[in-house]
């Protein structure tokens, strides 16, 4: 193999690689051998195929093949060997001639690439920059709503006779019903339905009703953004031999049961339906621990929100140079089905992405970031169990381990955990050397100041 590396500029070189007939043939042989011995054509019997005739039906395609593969192995051994950092992909000279593989005549191949070079960076302000880290104040307030959450999730439906509430679920026995009364022959029914999907208007009547009374609704409008393909399955109850009969709007119905939540009471019974077993004794207990949920909740989301100010800032002080014909060349070629206005519209946000990459890789060598492979497991495990909150300890650890499996066969998922990890330890580590300043915020200031920075982000992208 020879290799002629020629730098353009300090972002654009070109590659021609020599393909050799000693660097190729070898394996192109032994593919035939391969399929000369699986081969069963008419006339022949298995494996005793004539080679003439396995080279004349296969041997472009091996060779093309095995080209390309030694092609790639070599291209890329070269790159690595030679510590030559490029963007995107080797791109094929647009100068490169059409080769036509010959099978009879075996020769020498050159093959010329385009490369987009990565470029060189010293990275600044890193050191002794200042941050704000906003941090939440949880209020009172937002206690409450969880531990009103929590009464609702544990509480009974219990029935009542007082009169209906927003959040009931009431029982109706419905009739069909004509203009004189309701219908000899008419559709009979009964189903349940919560006060809170109800259209505006039977609702309002409803809310002044009781178990007991009496009303009279379009059954096809009992219930907002409805089709009638529900309506006819889960209200009227139509079974499948009758499926198309024809029912009229008009029912008449009477309110046979009224269900109403009723909150569990703030006691031991909840403490430990919530935390488990005799982990939280006392109310007190209970509001300090949903008080840290809350503060871990949201200090997460403050820290996110804080390096994203790292990021930007780092972008913004490292402005680099990027090969930006190359790169909307290679885009187009990853991306076939994509106009070229489209590639020119979202060009900015992935050049961004593209520096940050680099800037993320340089900072990672210098601080020494490594992800190990229990990392990844650990990182693909504890997704797995997120979505598994709220079933406790009864999940079998045999199923949660085999959904881990899968995933680390992913390439995608493993490649997601590895930036996710490789940024948290990163961003751990710039934490160290920067000045972080505490400054408590309100719920509605913090929410305020995320949705700024994403709209921030969007116009931008």
């Amino acid at each position: 193999m020879k290799v002629q590396f020629d730098k353009i500029d300090n972002l654009n070189a070109t590659l021609e690689l020599e393909l050799e007939r000693t660097d190729y043939e070898p394996s192109y042989r032994e593919e035939l051998k391969k399929y000369k011995s699986q081969a069963a054509m008419k006339g022949f019997r298995k494996g005793k195929t004539p080679m003439s005739f396995i080279e004349k039906m296969y041997g472009k395609s091996i060779l093309a093949d095995k080209i390309n593969r030694t092609l790639q192995e070599k291209l890329y051994s070269y790159l690595k060997d030679e510590e030559i950092d490029i963007l995107g992909d080797p791109l094929p000279n647009e100068n490169q001639e059409q080769i036509d593989f010959d099978v009879k005549q075996l020769g020498n191949y050159t093959f010329k690439f385009d490369l987009g070079l990565s470029p060189e960076l010293e990275i600044q302000g890193v050191e002794n920059a200042e941050y704000t880290k906003h941090l939440i104040v949880v209020a009172d307030s937002m206690i409450d709503e969880e531990v009103k959450a929590y009464q609702k999730r544990f509480g009974n439906s219990v029935d009542t006779e007082a009169i209906i509430e927003e959040n009931d679920l009431i029982k109706i026995e419905a009739e069909e019903k004509g203009s004189g009364g309701v219908l000899a022959n008419g559709w009979a029914t009964d189903f349940t339905v919560s006060v809170s999907s109800l259209t505006d208007e039977i609702k309002e009547t409803v809310l002044k009703c009781k178990k007991g009374d009496s009303l009279e609704f379009d059954i096809f409008n009992l219930e907002k953004d409805k089709t009638e393909e529900h309506v006819r399955k889960y209200l009227l109850q139509l079974p499948e031999e009758e499926s198309d009969r024809e029912v009229g709007n008009d029912f008449t119905g009477k309110i046979a049961e009224v269900k109403r939540l009723e909150p569990a009471e703030i006691n031991q019974e909840l403490f430990d339906k919530v935390y488990g077993k005799d982990v939280i004794k006392s109310n007190d207990e209970m509001r300090d621990k949903i008080k840290q949920n809350i503060e871990g909740f949201y200090a997460k989301q403050s820290t996110s929100l804080m390096y994203r100010d790292v990021m930007q800032n780092l972008i913004a002080k490292n402005d680099m140079e990027l090969p930006e014909a190359f790169l909307k060349r290679w885009l187009k070629a990853t991306n076939e089905n994509v106009e070229d206005e489209k590639i020119e519209e979202e060009y900015t946000s992935f050049e961004d992405n593209l520096k940050w990459t680099l800037i993320k890789s340089k900072l990672s060598k210098k601080f020494g970031v490594e992800v190990q492979p229990e990392e990844l497991r650990a990182h693909l495990t504890e997704k797995v169990m997120q979505y598994f909150q709220g079933y406790g300890s009864g999940i079998d650890q045999s199923y949660i381990s085999e959904m881990v499996n899968r995933m680390a066969e992913d390439k995608t998922q493993v490649q997601n955990a590895y930036n996710e990890i490789e940024a948290d330890k990163l961003f751990g580590e710039i934490e160290k050397i920067i000045t972080v300043k505490e400054n408590n915020v309100s719920m509605d200031e913090f929410k305020s100041m995320v949705e700024e920075a994403n709209n921030q982000y969007n116009q931008k992208n």
